[in-house]
């Protein structure tokens, strides 16, 4: 171990050396001038390998700390993302899924009183729109797991002017409260039975 200095503070590193031993070949006393020439220039370029191999060394192990680092932050943003939608999903449930289901149990029940015409029609337009907010609801609940962020599309026939007549029911229960008339033309050219998810539409 020795100190390494590049950094602010010293730190203790592990630190190798590489040893070069050369023999003497038992009919030679000594090395001739040009066979220590030739060990200075292998010696020299096992420095220059050695040197390389440290230097590469090093750069892969910065590497494979950042990665490390890369991977571990996009763990934690994982973890964070599953407990932001988890805390999201129980606001929707206790926040307005369950009070949706109670104000369609009263509203079932409303159903069933003698009531007049136009009450009727306004309870049952109530009904639907309550229904279609509890889809949106669960879809915006149960989506992000089972479909991975998509809305799955349920392509069937239904008819278009009733669903119009439908929606109009809302916007003319919202004039008549604030006392303005209301009137709806479906024009014949427009088709009435088409295909498409009728619950989005």
């Amino acid at each position: 171990m020795e100190s390494d200095f590049k950094g602010v503070t010293p730190e203790l590193i592990d630190t190798r050396y590489a040893i070069l031993v050369l023999v003497i070949p038992s009919a030679n006393d000594d090395w001739s001038h040009n066979e220590m020439e030739i060990v200075e220039v292998v010696a020299d370029q096992v420095v220059v390998a050695l040197s390389h191999a440290i230097v590469l060394e090093e750069l892969m192990r910065e590497k494979l700390e950042a990665r490390n680092d890369l991977l571990q932050q996009a763990k934690e943003n994982a973890v964070k993302a599953s407990q932001t939608r988890y805390s999201f999903q129980k606001v929707m449930n206790n926040g307005m899924r369950r009070p949706m289901h109670s104000i369609l149990g009263l509203l079932s029940i409303l159903q069933d009183e003698n009531t007049s015409t136009n009450q009727k029609i306004i309870i049952d337009t109530i009904v639907r729109i309550s229904t279609v907010l509890l889809n949106l609801i669960n879809d915006a609940m149960d989506i992000p797991n089972k479909y991975e962020g998509r809305f799955p599309v349920k392509m069937m026939p239904f008819q278009l002017h009733s669903l119009i007549r439908e929606a109009s029911c809302l916007v003319k229960c919202l004039c008549v409260y604030k006392g303005f008339g209301f009137s709806m033309d479906v024009p014949s050219s427009l088709p009435n039975l088409v295909m498409g998810d009728e619950k989005r539409t």
